[in-house]
């Protein structure tokens, strides 16, 4: 099984030391904020993950793969959760991705340090 699946499609495997990075995130209510004195006041309302994903050494049709799985607004990404050590699938959508240029040979390109954060619904 590959380590991230995103939208039914195994992706490439991500980069080694840093490549996946989990980050759950508190959501607060809208009246959160710091009163007179102060404290902070709020209620965490939910807890969401984003994925923030790097890989290295990217041919094109690696990056068309990546590209075609995060299109859509909406898409179930399949990983697993280092707090449970199980797979998961959330609903998630795509920041911007970056794909910085390697190098180009025989005007193919190859890139390295592709990322991109997948945040869930």
């Amino acid at each position: 099984m590959a380590e991230l699946v995103i939208n039914g499609v195994d992706m490439p495997d991500p980069a080694i030391n840093g490549g996946l990075t989990y980050a759950p995130e508190k959501i607060w209510s809208k009246n959160t904020g710091r009163v007179s004195d102060g404290e902070m006041f709020g209620d965490i309302v939910a807890r969401k993950m984003t994925l923030k994903i790097k890989w290295n050494y990217l041919t094109e049709s690696q990056i068309a793969l990546i590209e075609s799985a995060i299109y859509d607004s909406f898409f179930d990404v399949k990983f697993k959760d280092p707090r449970t050590k199980k797979y998961v699938t959330k609903r998630m959508y795509a920041g911007a991705p970056t794909y910085p240029v390697y190098d180009v040979r025989d005007g193919m390109y190859r890139y390295t340090g592709v990322g991109v954060d997948l945040i869930e619904k």
